[in-house]
Order: C-alpha cells, then sequence, then structure tokens
C-alpha cells in the first residue's frame, strides 16, 4: 500500500489552445507518473488521462488561452489540477443522450477518487485525484493534504 510522501513531488507545464496540445500533455503526464514509479494501474492510468484530457480541453476551449497543469504525487494518489484565467467555476450538468458534449465533469466526478475546485489569484483550478492501488471509491468533491503540496508554474491572467 502506498504511503503519503512528506515533500510530494510535483511537476508543471503550460498548455497553450492548440489542437495538439491537449494530447501533448496527456504524454507528459503519463510519462511523469510512470517515472515516479507510483505502483499505478494501467486501468488507474487510462483513467487519469482520460480525466486529464477532460479537465485541460475545457479550459483551453473555454477560455481560448494557455493554461497551467500540475501534476503531484502523494504517495497514495496522483493529483492533476488545471489552472486557468477563467474565475467561473465549473459544475456537473445534465445532458441528454444525444448531447455531443457536457460530459466532462461528469465523468471526473464518476472516475476520480476525489475532485472539486476553487477560485485562485490567477483565475480557478480545476483539480482530480486518482488513488493509486487498492479498490476506488465514490468520488467526493473535497480538498486534501495535497492541497498545499510543492510548486507547479504559477499561473497569470493574460493582459
Amino acid at each position: 500500500m502506498p504511503t503519503r510522501l512528506s515533500s510530494p513531488p510535483s511537476y508543471g507545464f503550460r498548455v497553450t489552445p492548440a489542437t495538439r496540445s491537449v494530447g501533448d500533455a496527456r504524454r507528459r503526464i503519463a510519462e511523469r507518473v510512470r517515472r515516479w514509479r507510483t505502483g499505478i494501474t494501467a486501468v488507474q492510468v487510462d483513467d487519469l488521462l482520460l480525466l486529464s484530457s477532460e479537465v485541460i480541453t475545457n479550459a483551453v476551449t473555454h477560455t481560448g488561452v494557455t493554461c497551467v497543469v500540475c501534476v503531484r504525487w502523494t504517495g497514495a494518489e496522483v493529483r492533476v489540477e488545471v489552472t486557468d484565467p477563467d474565475p467561473q467555476l465549473p459544475h456537473v450538468v445534465s445532458t441528454v443522450p444525444a448531447s455531443e458534449s457536457g460530459r466532462g465533469l461528469w465523468l471526473v466526478s464518476a472516475l476520480a477518487t476525489a475532485w472539486g475546485t476553487k477560485q485562485g489569484p490567477a483565475g480557478k483550478v480545476v483539480w482530480f485525484e486518482i488513488a493509486v492501488g487498492g479498490s476506488p471509491t465514490e468520488a467526493r468533491p473535497v480538498a486534501s493534504v495535497a492541497d498545499t503540496a510543492g510548486p507547479c508554474p504559477q499561473a497569470t491572467r493574460p493582459r
């Protein structure tokens, strides 16, 4: 069973609102998590990358500007935070079966161990966690110890 680290490793980078940027971000996240040797399963990696795509795509699509991604390993969870300059907090919406969009946060709430949103000085942060090992638990939108974890690139409001 993984244990919490006193100083969790973190990895941050910026994502531009370009067509291939989300795919590049997914590859960077996967490489970093593998490098940390977290013990994450293939299914958990699939969930991690799907949810990362959803929150990063939302950030760059709805703002049209660069967002900041921070990935953290707490010793028990992999946490992804996406900061964008729009201060409006997103929420899970109901969609009709034929809708081609609007399911991103529904997927996050269904597959993440925990997730949430918060306003920050640069806009908002949308985050989720995937527990490594053990069985998945019901998603809970609550803060965790990783809220105060190490540094990632600072997001700034566009001028």
